[in-house]
């Protein structure tokens, strides 16, 4: 039986492959008792693929085509498929997967699934399982292997991928014999030396975009229902949630062989590590120490109990298909649900919270860090709850606390007045020993990654192999010099960076300024003193935002740094939100669109070199664009 390729048919050729009469296709197209269409043609005209028409077939009972895709054309099993052979196969890089061997009607069936942690394709999976069959074996084999089902959506997904192999072996390309060269008449050849042939050139093949599969590998040939796979072997088919493939947990599922799941320890939704902060929280008298950050954590806690107890009691089995390892459902630890509930029923206090906040900011960043640290993680997510919760309202209490920024490449004579005024730690200093540090230092280290992230990309090892000083500036927030990770660029620096608002002293001599950069570059309010000394340069903050900040073009960064601008000179936390306004400005006066000119947003768009804004310019161009739009956006007056 030849297995053709699932191309798109349009809904003529559908009903050809159906051999049934147009007419009478359009008439079950328009009652809508046709299955949905794969997509549209370049003349938007409704295509199915033969998939996709062979299951519409078996499932209405009308004939399949002799050449039907697999496995839509195959008989019902009347009886268990045979085993052939169950095992490991080898993988490149030293990875393996698991695979089952079935004799489907005589033809062979691989079931694959690959183990987790594992950075292998499927299609690699599905090469190296079609390499295990006998040659003689491999004509028109297929491989399936289940999609990993996610704890977050809304049910088991009951599809596996498909691959196949052709029946008949693909033809091999004959070279074309380059065309005898014509003789020389006699009496030239007395004359002419016989010159060497040269080679045609070799074309270079054409470019195939989408999957392309090398030659006697098996073809990507899209998914297929469970139910449909059990049809033919007989037998239902396991499904796996993502993170339960483990080498140990299938080599179980497959020495016990039963149709039902394997209860195994939950390693796949957040609530382990949620339940062990909040464990940490008590023991460590959390619930009487902060009772308004506690009372946060225990309602958070609550709602991933509901998430993960619905996410876990979805069906084990189905048509065609069964779980082969069901996670255990959420517990609660002796005394934990009850003091959990009475916390999460007290009502948010905003001022003893903020309070709270400030606490909290302090001892949790001086804590040693420690790889999955269940305290110190219960702090960081009642610190995050609480500024979500109070940001709004009181931006000017929450936004005390530093960003990390990365400034790479850093270089130019702001970047070295900036660094005048730097001192550097001693290992005296609680955060002065990258050896032994603590959270604060790490989230600077690490620009801010998680504590999971942290570990498994080993990303503060790396950052201490490139560490090459510490520091504080003048008003106390720390600083990293790393050295550059390309030969042809400057350092780096990390930054904590702040907020809030400007602080006060920035007065009309006040220059906004940076250096010449092609990347993120610091940005500084430069002042002088009453003796004409600059004081130390000030980082810019972008007030209840990231800071971002690049200039001379039209972009996304650069639109931040306006952002930040305006917001500080304006002293509004919500001004320029998400690129609002620079959306309705222009940076030219002749602006096709019809929107107003903004003198703030020329500047930074079209400055070359270094950047130098004075303040006092920087304020009113401000207030000039605060008008513009509002005037832009203003109902007509009828």
């Amino acid at each position: 039986m030849t297995v053709p390729h699932s191309r798109p048919h349009t809904l003529a050729q559908f009903a050809r492959r159906a051999r049934m009469s147009a007419q009478r296709l359009r008439v079950l197209h328009h009652e809508r008792r046709l299955p949905p269409s794969d997509g549209v043609d370049p003349d938007a005209a409704e295509v199915w693929t033969t998939a996709t028409i062979d299951r519409w077939l078996r499932a209405t009972g009308r004939t399949v085509p002799d050449d039907a895709m697999w496995p839509f054309g195959w008989p019902d099993a009347t009886e268990p498929a045979e085993v052939i052979w169950s095992g490991d196969i080898d993988l490149p890089r030293g990875h393996t997967a698991a695979v089952t061997i079935y004799d489907g009607a005589g033809q062979p069936v691989v079931y694959a699934v690959g183990y987790v942690g594992q950075d292998v394709s499927r299609d690699t999976i599905a090469e190296a399982a079609i390499a295990r069959l006998d040659p003689d074996r491999r004509a028109g084999a297929v491989v399936v292997q289940p999609f990993l089902l996610d704890p977050d959506s809304d049910g088991p997904y009951p599809h596996l991928e498909l691959w196949r192999m052709p029946e008949q072996p693909e033809p091999v390309p004959e070279s074309t014999p380059e065309p005898a060269r014509p003789a020389l008449p006699a009496m030239l050849r007395r004359f002419l030396p016989e010159r060497e042939r040269e080679p045609l050139p070799v074309m270079p093949e054409p470019v195939v975009l989408g999957r392309r599969r090398r030659p006697g590998a098996p073809e990507y040939a899209g998914s297929v229902f469970a139910a449909e796979v059990a049809r033919v072997l007989g037998r239902p088919v396991p499904l796996w949630w993502a993170g339960t493939t483990t080498p140990q947990i299938v080599r179980t599922v497959r020495l016990l062989a039963q149709d039902r799941p394997l209860p195994v320890p939950d390693t796949i939704t957040a609530w382990p590590g949620v339940i062990a902060r909040l464990a940490a929280a008590l023991e460590r008298s959390m619930h009487t120490a902060y009772p308004q950050a506690f009372a946060v954590l225990a309602r958070e806690t609550l709602a991933e109990h509901r998430n993960v107890t619905r996410a876990l009691t979805h069906p084990t089995s189905g048509d065609g298909w069964y779980l082969a390892a069901a996670p255990q459902p959420p517990a609660w630890p002796a005394a934990a649900e009850q003091r959990a509930a009475v916390a999460a029923g007290r009502d948010l206090d905003p001022d003893a919270a903020l309070d709270e906040l400030d606490q909290l900011a302090e001892v949790e960043g001086n804590l040693p860090w420690m790889p999955d640290d269940p305290y110190g993680g219960a702090l960081r997510e009642a610190i995050l709850f609480l500024r979500g919760r109070l940001a709004r309202e009181h931006p000017g209490r929450v936004y005390t606390f530093p960003t990390v920024y990365s400034w790479p490449d850093a270089h130019g004579p702001i970047h070295d007045e900036y660094r005048r005024y730097l001192t550097p730690l001693t290992p005296a200093d609680p955060h002065g020993d990258p050896q032994h540090p603590t959270r604060r230092l790490v989230r600077l280290l690490c620009e801010e990654a998680s504590d999971a992230g942290i570990a498994h990309h080993r990303i503060l090892d790396r950052a201490r192999e490139r560490l090459l000083g510490l520091y504080r500036d003048p008003e106390g927030r720390l600083v990293a010099h790393l050295a550059a990770g390309m030969p042809h660029l400057a350092d780096e620096l990390l930054i904590e960076w702040p907020t809030g608002m400007p602080p006060g002293g920035w007065t009309e001599q006040t220059v906004i300024a940076a250096d010449d950069a092609d990347s993120t570059v610091g940005l500084f309010a430069l002042t002088p003193g009453p003796d004409g000394a600059l004081l130390a340069p000030q980082p810019v903050p972008n007030p209840a935002d990231e800071p971002r900040y690049t200039f001379g073009y039209s972009g996304n960064s650069p639109a931040v740094l306006y952002q930040a601008l305006v917001r500080c000179a304006l002293g509004d936390w919500t001004a320029a939100a998400s690129e609002s306004w620079v959306g309705r400005l222009a940076h030219d006066t002749d602006d096709r669109r019809g929107r107003p000119h903004s003198q703030l947003w020329q500047r930074i768009t079209t400055s070359q070199g270094a950047l130098r804004l004075s303040w006092a310019d920087v304020q009113q161009w401000a207030r000039d664009d605060q008008q513009a739009v509002s005037r832009r956006h203003r109902p007509a007056s009828r």
